[in-house]
């Protein structure tokens, strides 16, 4: 209604930044958790759960009041307990299991995060010295910058993935060459 202006947009994307800290653990809760259900031992997410929720009420506590970072430290607890609860799963995963390819899992995340921050590298320098200010061009003239820095940015993470031999997007490169036939 109107009441939405540039200071909330600098609160929600404060808040949004904490949030994302802990959004790879969340993705990885999705994947463990229904793994205990499928190996019938469902008190094991439930357990975590329950210890998490203890985490997250010191946490807010912490954050909240002690800090005082406000719903700033909401976000950040709501992340901080995504990673724990993923890190005890997957330990608990672990040892029910024996193995998960933990070195194999961490050298491709470390390839992954290089890449990550080589277009990190493009999106800085493209907003540094390619896009104009938002004042200062007309909607189409950012439109067309963002896009080119989308474009160069993908080329650029895909391309350093495929030079560091991440098995994901060498299999992504052999499924298209099959469909275009090359």
């Amino acid at each position: 209604h109107g009441r939405f202006d540039a200071a909330a947009t600098v609160q929600t994307a404060a808040a949004l930044r904490f949030y994302a800290v802990g959004l790879a653990a969340y993705a990885g809760i999705k994947v463990l958790a229904p793994a205990f259900y499928a190996l019938d031992k469902r008190h094991l997410p439930m357990i975590v759960s329950l210890v998490s929720i203890g985490v997250n009420f010191g946490l807010n506590w912490f954050f909240t009041f002690h800090l005082g970072l406000g719903h700033r430290g909401l976000a950040l607890s709501v992340s901080l307990v995504a990673i724990t609860n993923f890190l005890l799963l997957y330990v608990l995963m672990r040892r029910h299991t024996g193995r998960l390819e933990t070195v194999a899992m961490l050298v491709a995340l470390g390839k992954i995060s290089l890449a990550g921050a080589i277009l990190a590298a493009v999106c800085f320098l493209s907003t540094r010295y390619f896009m104009a200010a938002p004042t200062q061009a007309s909607n189409w003239i950012l439109i067309l910058q963002m896009l080119v820095t989308i474009g160069v940015g993908a080329l650029v993470f895909f391309g350093t993935a495929l030079l560091l031999r991440v098995p994901e997007v060498q299999d992504v490169v052999v499924i298209a060459r099959r469909k275009l036939k090359m």
